[in-house]
């Protein structure tokens, strides 16, 4: 693994290499020479900056897959765990640590994910991730049933909002629709329905959109007193989620009126081919959310 240590080896060799090619040049070489070094100096450079980001690519891909399509949380937040834990550089490190925190929320260990969430330093990271931290926060207190500070983390996205780039703010959009209306379930469930619908009634795939998607709307039929529709969704929920934070979270609210044996699907559904895992956290232009997924399309 490069670590911190190799990273910062590679950095004084390359600094030793360059001042003793500047200095040979100014003594022995000609003018025209300095392109050459200035080229070999930005070629091993990019080739480190590669062997930086690339292996967080490949975990960011790697963490979707375990988180939702494998449901595989416990694997997730140690592989974050371990890349925080060996990072090269300081933002890698909190790049880590925002994935590390998600899994925390994956898990249903929201008061964890929220410390953790609020121990990143975000001046290292770009406002995008700044969104991401704040909604997975705000995500975490609904859960939690602490409505100021839900409200303070959507008021605080808000904020963010106005501060990032115009083409994120779509994105920031997006997550800032659903919070508003998990915010306003009780004052009106209908468009609360109408939100969830919106942005995960989707088929991609992940077993985790699906996941959402029940959970969501048991909230909803909760909401409006309906409780044989609202044990139909936790059932499924139940039943395929694993240690899915929605599963956890299901199994508090269920009321026994099914038998979560008939709505086991995740054995018999047709193979989906999840969508491309190329476009997640770490890519610098998100193409869409949902709002609540990982990535940035959403939880």
């Amino acid at each position: 693994m490069f670590n911190r240590k190799k990273y910062i080896l590679a950095l004084a060799l390359l600094g030793i290499a360059s001042v003793t090619a500047a200095i040979v040049n100014a003594i022995y070489g000609k003018q025209e020479y300095w392109l050459w070094i200035l080229l070999v100096v930005m070629t091993l450079w990019t080739v480190l900056r590669t062997r930086v980001y690339a292996p967080l690519q490949v975990f960011g891909t790697k963490f979707t897959m375990l988180v939702d399509y494998d449901l595989d949380i416990e694997e997730a937040c140690r592989l974050a765990k371990l890349g925080a834990d060996n990072a090269p550089t300081a933002r890698v490190k909190e790049i880590y640590g925002m994935y590390y925190a998600m899994g925390l929320y994956y898990k249903g260990d929201y008061e964890a994910a929220v410390r953790t969430f609020n121990q990143i330093d975000m001046k290292k990271l770009d406002g995008v991730y700044h969104v991401l931290i704040v909604a997975f926060i705000a995500y975490s207190e609904f859960e939690l049933g602490n409505p100021e500070a839900f409200e303070e983390a959507v008021e605080r996205l808000r904020g963010i909002k106005t501060a990032i780039p115009v083409k994120y703010q779509n994105y920031a959009a997006n997550y800032l629709e659903i919070l508003e209306a998990m915010g306003k379930l009780s004052a009106d469930p209908e468009a609360y329905r109408a939100t969830m619908e919106k942005h995960f009634s989707r088929e991609d795939g992940y077993i985790s959109t699906r996941l959402i998607h029940h959970y969501r709307l048991a909230l909803y039929h909760k909401e409006v007193g309906n409780v044989g529709e609202m044990d139909k969704l936790l059932a499924f929920v139940i039943a395929n989620g694993k240690a899915h934070h929605t599963a956890l979270q299901a199994k508090k609210m269920f009321q026994g009126t099914v038998n979560i044996e008939d709505y086991v699907v995740r054995d018999t559904l047709e193979e989906v081919q999840p969508a491309d895992g190329t476009a997640r956290i770490e890519t610098k232009e998100p193409d869409q959310t949902d709002g609540e997924n990982h990535k940035p399309e959403g939880e």
